[in-house]
């Protein structure tokens, strides 16, 4: 006979600094402005349509978290763990998210104006029908991501790796490609209008 193990979720305790520990718990309507969290580990917990503003979360925890429908904006996410994050419905507003790793994050639905992914990454992560320009995702890994029907104006991807992405009827008008590996990519309908195409691996390249 199996026996079944449920995590049971707890409202969280105010103590939001660096390195502490609030995993498993619950803040609904959360607001955390000018704090500085770093190394805090929040996995697997809910802060669901939270308002994080100017918040230091790099180096946190977050496999797992649920913070759909949230605003989080101008914060540092460099280098946090947001494996299997609900991303879903975020404005993202001037965040860094450099050395981030967001495999199995869901994001449907997010915007990303201006945010840095710089050396994140976001293998096989589904991009499809969010909203990043002018986003930087220089030397990302992009592995058989979903970029499709997403707008990118005037996004980086120098040096991103992009093999066997999915970029067909995006917007990329104004961006760059400039290095990147698109081998194997879908760009079917992709806007390249203005867009550095010294890229290599594929044959709109012209790298």
């Amino acid at each position: 006979m199996k026996t079944s193990h449920h995590v049971q979720t707890k409202f969280c305790p105010y103590n939001f600094s660096s390195n502490s520990n609030l995993t498993n718990c619950t803040v609904y309507g959360l607001v955390i402005h000018d704090k500085n969290m770093k190394g805090a580990n929040l996995s697997g917990s809910i802060f669901t349509s939270a308002d994080i503003y100017n918040v230091n979360l790099s180096h946190t925890n977050l496999q797992n978290t649920t913070l759909r429908g949230s605003v989080i904006a101008s914060t540092d996410l460099s280098y946090a763990d947001l494996r299997g994050a609900d991303l879903r419905g975020i404005n993202f507003y001037h965040s860094n998210l450099e050395g981030a790793d967001l495999r199995g994050a869901k994001i449907t639905g997010s915007i990303f104006p201006s945010v840095n992914f710089k050396d994140a990454n976001l293998q096989g992560v589904v991009f499809s029908h969010t909203k990043s320009e002018l986003a930087s995702f220089l030397d990302a890994n992009l592995q058989g991501a979903d970029m499709s029907q997403a707008e990118l104006l005037g996004a980086i991807f120098t040096g991103a790796d992009l093999e066997g992405a999915d970029l067909h009827n995006s917007d990329l008008a104004g961006g760059s490609l400039a290095q990147a590996n698109l081998s194997g990519a879908n760009v079917g309908g992709l806007d390249t209008a203005g867009v550095d195409l010294s890229c290599h691996g594929h044959q709109i390249c012209t790298g």
